[in-house]
């Protein structure tokens, strides 16, 4: 009889509204204990924006803290302010490196505080010393764009490559884009654009100019494509160059409406974040991840644009 009293009394604490509480309060002390790096590439461009949206929109919830950083396309500022994360004690690192290979030392360091990475949409060099990678199918989407640009303009026709070879995010959709031309174009030249709109307009204005037959260019991003049709615009003499792009954001998708663009790769970055913190969330409470985790993209024209809006992201 004294047991079964004991039992319901302690039923009755466990149960009981202040234990609950206490309860709950303890598991939000923890996850706020929690803190998440975020470092994309740069903060100057919409689609780590959109990245960034899809981290917060599964982080906060769940009452992770996230600190983010500005590298600026500089591979040692990214690796000197991801020395600083570690130091302020992150518990997870979010990575999308400007140069492949030169994210390393960042990785190291990161191995030697114990701290896992998770590699979003620009897989690094050394596998090895990330936990998972996150990233679009890269390869399709120079494929999608290479078979469009075939049906729209006749063998032999003159293109332009606008490339940024350090990121192999960029890597893979040009050689998605090479393997699927092979020689049916003539690619008259290819830069390299650096991913940004300012660098790549005076290039494309000197492609313009230096090759009157040129018939379009493909920008292994949107905000080199971006570039590409703002050269355009101060150059109308050369119309029609057909421009494509890859992301998808919303300001290329307006061009393409606006018929100022043929094309553009497109992935969903907030997809891409959000799975990147799920992910970062499975590797904190000890769960197995796996490590490549793709992301489909297809491409978008004028033809179907409307259906992914022209707003937001897709």
């Amino acid at each position: 009889m004294k047991k079964s009293l004991c039992v319901m009394i302690l039923l009755a604490l466990v149960f009981s509204p202040a234990f609950t509480a206490g309860q709950k309060e303890a598991a939000a002390v923890e996850k706020d204990g929690v803190v998440i790096g975020y470092a994309p590439t740069t903060m100057n461009n919409p689609f780590w924006l959109a990245v960034l949206d899809g981290v917060k929109s599964v982080l906060e919830p769940a009452g992770v803290k996230i600190i983010t950083i500005d590298p600026q396309n500089d591979q040692s500022r990214m690796n000197d302010q991801i020395g600083d994360l570690l130091v302020s004690g992150i518990d997870v690192l979010l990575v999308a490196p400007m140069d492949s290979a030169g994210v390393k030392p960042a990785l190291e360091a990161c191995a030697k505080n114990n701290v896992p990475v998770v590699n979003f949409d620009t897989p690094v060099v050394d596998r090895d010393l990330v936990a998972s990678i996150v990233a679009s199918d890269n390869y399709n989407a120079g494929v999608v764009v290479a078979k469009d640009m075939m049906e729209m303009l006749p063998k032999g026709s003159e293109i332009a490559v606008m490339h940024s070879p350090s990121g192999q995010a960029c890597i893979d959709r040009a050689d998605g884009f090479y393997t699927t031309i092979g020689d049916y174009f003539e690619v008259v030249v290819e830069l390299d654009g650096k991913g940004d709109t300012g660098v790549t307009l005076p290039l494309a204005e000197d492609i313009m100019i230096a090759n009157p037959k040129l018939a379009a260019i493909f920008a292994v991003n949107d905000p080199s494509a971006m570039g590409c049709v703002q050269a355009l615009a101060a150059h109308p003499e050369k119309s029609p160059v057909l421009i494509y792009g890859v992301d998808g954001n919303p300001d290329i998708k307006k061009l393409i409406k606006a018929g100022k663009m043929r094309a553009t790769g497109a992935q969903s970055p907030e997809t891409i974040g959000s799975m990147s913190a799920e992910v970062a969330l499975d590797i904190l409470a000890d769960k197995t991840v796996e490590k490549d985790i793709v992301v489909p993209t297809f491409l978008i024209t004028a033809a179907n644009v409307d259906q992914y809006g022209l707003d937001g992201w897709q």
